[in-house]
Order: C-alpha cells, then sequence, then structure tokens
C-alpha cells in the first residue's frame, strides 16, 4: 500500500507540473501575439528627417546665358544720326544677333524653412560668382532709299556686347518632405551685375541730283555708342531636390531660369542654369 500511495503521488505532482508549464506557455504565447510582455514599452518607429529650421551651404554651377541685342537698334541709331532724315534708315542696317554662351560658377545660399505637416515652405537667398559674356556684330551692310525727292544711301557696321560677372537672388520655396527626400519648386526676385555696349560705324551718301538737306552733306561718317553698366533687375524661378544624407547635413541638384529685363541701352540677357550642392541645417 505504501509503494502504491507513493506512485500516487509522483502522478499526482507530475501532472501539477506538466498543467503549470502548459498554462505558463500559453499565457507567454498569448503575450507574444498581444506584442509584448505585459509592462513592457512596445518599441517606437524611427521618426523621419526634420527639414524645418535655418540652413546654409555652397553650390557649383553651369550656366548658359542668352543675349538678345535686338533693342539696341533704335538708341545706336540716335546716338549715330540724332534727329536727321536717316536715322530710320540707319535703324533698318542695324540688325545685331542673338547670341548663346556657357560658363561655369560657384556660389552659396541662406535659407529658413517651416514645416507643415509634409509641406515644406520657406525664404532662400543665393548667390553665383560666374562671367557670361556674349558678343554680336553685323555688318557691313547697306541700304537705300528715297527721302522725299532725295536718294539716300546707309552702310553700318555694328557690335555689342553683355556680360554678366554675378547674381543673386530671393526666391520663396515650397515643397514636399518625402522621407529624406525634398522636392521643391521656387520663384522670386533676381538680381545682376550687367554690362551692356553696343556700337555702330559706317557712311551715308545721298545719289540724288536733288541738293541734299542743310543739315547734312551729301556724304559723310558717323559713330554711334550707347551702354550701361550697373545693377540689373530680373525674375527668377525654377526647381530641385534636397536629400538627407546625414542628421543635419543634405545635398542639392537644381535647375534655376533668370530673366533680366533689357531696354535701350542694355541687352535682354535670360540665363539657364543647373547646379549641384551641399548644406548644413542648423
Amino acid at each position: 500500500m505504501s509503494k502504491s500511495r507513493n506512485v500516487t503521488g509522483r502522478g499526482v505532482a507530475l501532472a501539477l507540473a506538466l498543467s503549470a508549464i502548459g498554462i505558463g506557455g500559453n499565457a507567454k504565447a498569448a503575450d507574444y501575439l498581444r506584442g509584448a510582455y505585459a509592462g513592457e514599452t512596445a518599441p517606437q518607429a524611427a521618426a523621419g528627417p526634420d527639414w524645418a529650421g535655418y540652413y546654409g551651404g555652397v553650390h557649383a554651377s553651369a550656366s548658359t546665358g542668352q543675349f538678345d541685342p535686338t533693342g539696341f537698334a533704335s538708341p545706336l541709331a540716335h546716338a549715330a544720326l540724332p534727329n536727321s532724315t536717316i536715322e530710320d534708315l540707319l535703324r533698318n542696317t542695324i540688325n545685331l544677333r542673338t547670341t548663346n554662351k556657357m560658363g561655369y560658377g560657384v556660389g552659396g545660399f541662406v535659407g529658413i524653412n517651416y514645416l507643415w505637416d509634409d509641406v515644406v515652405m520657406g525664404l532662400e537667398a543665393d548667390y553665383t560668382r560666374s562671367s557670361l559674356n556674349g558678343t554680336s556684330t553685323f555688318g557691313p551692310y547697306g541700304l537705300s532709299r528715297d527721302v522725299g525727292t532725295e536718294r539716300w544711301s546707309v552702310t553700318s557696321t555694328s557690335t555689342t556686347r553683355g556680360r554678366i560677372t554675378d547674381w543673386g537672388t530671393i526666391r520663396g520655396r515650397i515643397g514636399y518632405a518625402a522621407g529624406m527626400f525634398m522636392p521643391y519648386f521656387t520663384a522670386g526676385l533676381a538680381l545682376g551685375n550687367v554690362d551692356g555696349r553696343a556700337s555702330t560705324t559706317g557712311t551715308w551718301t545721298n545719289t540724288s541730283t536733288a541738293t541734299p538737306a542743310a543739315h547734312l552733306p551729301i556724304s559723310g561718317n558717323f559713330e554711334g555708342v550707347v551702354g550701361r553698366r550697373g545693377i540689373s533687375y530680373g525674375t527668377a524661378f525654377g526647381g530641385g531636390l534636397d536629400m538627407q544624407i546625414l542628421p543635419n547635413t543634405f545635398l542639392r541638384t537644381e535647375y534655376q531660369h533668370i530673366q533680366f529685363a533689357g531696354g535701350g541701352k542694355r541687352p535682354d540677357i535670360s540665363i539657364n542654369t543647373a547646379r549641384v550642392g551641399g548644406g548644413i541645417k542648423f
């Protein structure tokens, strides 16, 4: 009997132990299914880059400048033969051509971003040091025309030069925060250091038998020069992509178009720029 009771006791103990293990295992399995043990904190997802705040950086660029000097024709003719009967004839012989020149530059930028959910809005200023020169020469080119009872012939050779050595912009930006990438668009104002010059030289001849006008002899030479150097204003727009590579450090690729307004003493100038750079967010 004693031996039987011992066997029975051991069996009961073994059953209780197995039951406890089963209960514990089921509880532990249930905890795993719920995601964590009771009292433990679930791991948090890592936060994305914060694009808000001040930033600054540097860039290198390749630019194509287009110089359109056609607006020089009228003031140049007036400078060479002011208020004469053949001023308009001279203007028609001045046919300066548009030129395109390429150059390389370096510069920097500073700005500030504000973040609303995934929308990034901000203000940025940039500066580029480069050298774009465009020259155009046309002639000698001659025309003849009857002016009243007189027959006049005019031949001219004209040259223009446009040069821009540096420029800067102040632009608003709007972008989209897509993790480590931020595509954006920009638009604003541009200022540039522009030097525009034009000159013309040539001759005129009265080939009619009528007596020429009192203020012009039968033939002669003329020369005229117009130009201006200084700050020119314009507009700028473009777009780009910022990419964060380290905390508070980013790389940039960008396209920018600038249009400087011309006038009687300056050529129309437009600049298309592709650039790459890098910056730090403070």
